[in-house]
């Protein structure tokens, strides 16, 4: 049947073409469990109209528990402070299923099915917040995911080749902070987006034209990039929320970072002292500028479906004497919402979420290290730089001569790092190499002010902000053990995001994967929002299983 359908001749033997299907499977259910890379059907050499049809994926089971859910803080039911949650924080059940299809030599196409199931989470049975923060809601199916991740369609023409889309287009290097990676939104409803940077990016629709330069004087390797992106990016999974922020809304859902939704296992402790006549004497408001609340307590204001919200921009590459070199043009929207309070006293005010639009000039410079002498010559070292200016960024002022809240400045996001590329230490591993990261994050206000603080909440924001990261990571047995140990720390509240992991793999096969992982948040100051200490506590032991498979394998 599997043959007929594909066009196979049914002589052809299974690793090649099977004689039927009862015994392709057969021998497909037995390489499960022998590891074998030797796909259900081979196409390479059939001659069939589907020959350039490829079908892999993976299935991932992640299961996580709170490290110390007994001391963890959550706002249940009628808003009361409640202490102790239920010790599950993570089942995750995960279905990637990748086609490749090659037309011809100059078209290609692509498309990523993700299927996502999560359960109902005890901790967030009467944790979430509906509308106007009335509690004791059920949010479990807003964590699943059925339907297409990317699809797109790649097309080279000489020198110009297109993309064109739902795609992932990643201009910024670095291992949990952006700096220029400023185009896709993130998925931050289920895990930690500095903990998984990669899964968490939502692909947007877009055209995505490359086009190749040729060389000029010490200029080599030379394209520029560009992307169009309209502002209609649908999303009809993973936006009903409790609070129904996205009714009415799913054209443009998928244009913004999708943030836990409130109350939930990742959503950052909220602020007690919103307002003038809930704050304790000598405690600051986040909001001074409300003195009278009205109905809905927050709404959301997306960039609406037009023309003008479109986003674009362009990226020239080149290398110049050893060094990588980029620059870049970005014209969009934030993807963070930022609190504007809507109305005047005496008259009711209420907090609108929106989206102001941004302008992003950046560069990037990479380029190899050399020392000198024959011990050290043969360390392989690279220098990794980028930055961003913004011209007007958004911050949240309790300066109440703003009756808005919001007050503007110009930003520069900056990152210097230095990395140690697979060195050969045979007092730490025999079989694998030592590679190791060290980045240095400042982002920087450019016109600060003593009254800016982090988005609803009164913790000042300070003039320069600065994460440092360090990663490295070797390997045993071949690969088949890889630990890895990763930390940012923030000298705000003395704050550390851990994140270290093993990953072992079968030595007989690359089909199995098993990681161990914990996620740590430690922090003097809960309140902390651009360090991670609004996450403190909310540590997790996780244990994540993925299985490979290969299905059909084609010239692709």
């Amino acid at each position: 049947m599997i043959a007929a359908v594909l066009g196979i001749p049914s002589s052809q033997s299974y690793g090649q073409m099977p004689d039927d299907a009862s015994s392709a499977c057969g021998r497909f259910a037995r390489d499960i469990f022998t590891g074998s890379s030797e796909p259900l059907i081979d196409l390479r050499s059939s001659g069939a109209w589907l020959s350039g049809l490829s079908l892999s994926g993976f299935l991932q089971n992640t299961s996580g528990m709170w490290a110390n859910s007994g001391a963890l803080t959550h706002f249940g039911r009628a808003a009361g402070e409640h202490h102790g949650a239920n010790s599950l924080s993570v089942e995750r059940e995960l279905l990637q299923l990748d086609s490749n299809y090659l037309l011809d030599a100059n078209n290609q196409f692509f498309v990523r099915f993700w299927l996502v199931y999560e359960p109902p989470y005890p901790w967030e049975a009467r944790n979430i917040a509906g509308p106007n923060l009335v509690y004791d809601k059920s949010q479990s199916e807003i964590y699943n995911r059925y339907g297409v991740r990317d699809a797109f369609w790649k097309s080279t023409q000489g020198a110009l080749t297109w993309f064109a889309g739902r795609q992932i287009v990643t201009w910024g290097e670095s291992i949990a902070f952006r700096v220029g990676d400023v185009i896709n939104p993130q998925d931050l409803s289920w895990n930690f987006g500095f903990a998984n940077l990669e899964q968490s990016r939502l692909p947007i629709w877009m055209l995505h034209p490359l086009l190749s330069i040729p060389t000029v004087g010490p200029f080599n390797a030379n394209f520029a990039e560009g992307i169009w992106a309209p502002a209609w990016q649908p999303l009809y999974d993973g936006v009903s929320y409790a609070d129904q922020r996205y009714q009415g809304l799913d054209s443009v859902a998928g244009s913004v970072n999708l943030l836990a939704p409130s109350g939930g296992r990742f959503d950052p402790y909220p602020y007690p002292f919103t307002t003038a006549d809930q704050t304790p004497a000598g405690q600051q408001a986040a909001f001074p500028q409300i003195l009278h609340f009205g109905s809905p307590f927050q709404t959301y204001r997306l960039p609406s479906d037009t023309w003008a919200n479109s986003t674009e921009g362009v990226r020239l590459h080149t290398l110049v004497q050893g060094a990588e070199i980029t620059a870049l043009y970005w014209h969009a929207h934030q993807l963070n919402p930022t609190d504007f309070v809507i109305g005047r006293p005496p008259a009711r005010q209420n907090l609108q979420y929106q989206y102001p639009e941004l302008n992003d000039l950046g560069a990037t410079l990479n380029r190899p290290i050399y020392l000198s002498g024959e011990r050290w010559s043969s360390v392989p070292l690279v220098l990794r730089s980028e930055f961003v200016w913004q011209d007007r960024t958004p911050f949240n002022t309790v300066n109440p001569a703003r009756p808005s809240a919001v007050a503007y400045s110009s930003t520069l996001n900056t990152l210097m790092a230095l990395d140690l590329d697979d060195f050969q230490t045979q007092w730490l591993s025999s079989t694998g190499g030592l590679t190791a990261n060290l980045e240095w994050n400042n982002y920087t206000i450019l016109s600060p002010n003593k009254d800016f603080v982090y988005g609803g909440y009164a913790e000042r924001w300070r003039h320069n902000e600065e994460n440092l990261l360090f990663n490295a990571s070797t390997s045993w047995w071949w690969g088949a053990v890889v630990p890895t140990f990763t930390s940012i720390y923030n000298p705000d509240g003395e704050t550390w995001e851990l994140f270290p992991n093993v990953v072992v793999t079968p030595p007989w096969t690359s089909k199995y994967s098993l990681m161990l992982q914990y996620i740590g948040i430690l922090s003097n100051d809960k309140y902390s929002s651009y360090a991670g200490g609004v996450f403190k506590g909310k540590s997790i032991l996780l244990l994540q299983f993925q299985y490979n498979f290969n299905l059909i394998r084609g010239n692709s």
